[in-house]
């Protein structure tokens, strides 16, 4: 009899609990991105949000949607900014350095555009990669991936 209440009991609050989850919210809003969000995005449901969260779970898809800014996830902003800013470096090595160790110039102006620096804000970063020039370019043979990884810690914590 006691195990019977038991069973009860425990149905009762897993139901209770599941009120909660079974909202009207789609999958897409419960699950968030990735493969369960792309095939079932727009059910809702208990069952097709936990269809959804095995999905996306799936094959880690959902943590390669978010790193990527694919299977629905985008892009995180600094990452996609990053990306940018590999290609601008990659392209301008050789001017950039020229303007990083003046601490102004046109290319210090679109690099700061690139990574969304205010207006406002640029002297001071300018003047704080001309400060680190020796650390942004420690040799000459420095990749620009290097690069832009120094600058990126100088513009976070500016």
């Amino acid at each position: 009899m006691m195990k019977k209440w038991s069973i009860v009991v425990v149905a009762c609050i897993i139901m209770i609990s599941m009120v909660g989850v079974a909202s009207a919210n789609t999958v897409r809003e419960d699950c968030g991105c990735g493969l369960g969000a792309i095939a079932i995005g727009e059910k809702e449901g208990v069952l097709w949000k936990l269809l959804g969260t095995f999905l996306n779970g799936l094959s880690g898809n959902q943590t390669f949607g978010m790193s990527s800014g694919t299977s629905d996830c985008g892009q995180d902003q600094w990452i996609a900014k990053y990306d940018k800013m590999n290609i601008f470096v990659a392209d301008n090595m050789d001017v950039l350095a020229i303007d990083i160790a003046q601490g102004q110039g046109e290319s210090l102006d679109a690099l700061a555009e690139i990574a969304e620096v205010p207006i406002g804000e640029r002297p001071s970063l300018y003047a704080a990669l001309q400060s680190n020039f020796d650390s942004i370019y420690p040799t000459a043979q420095v990749s620009h991936t290097d690069v832009v990884k120094e600058i990126a810690k100088i513009i976070q914590s500016s």
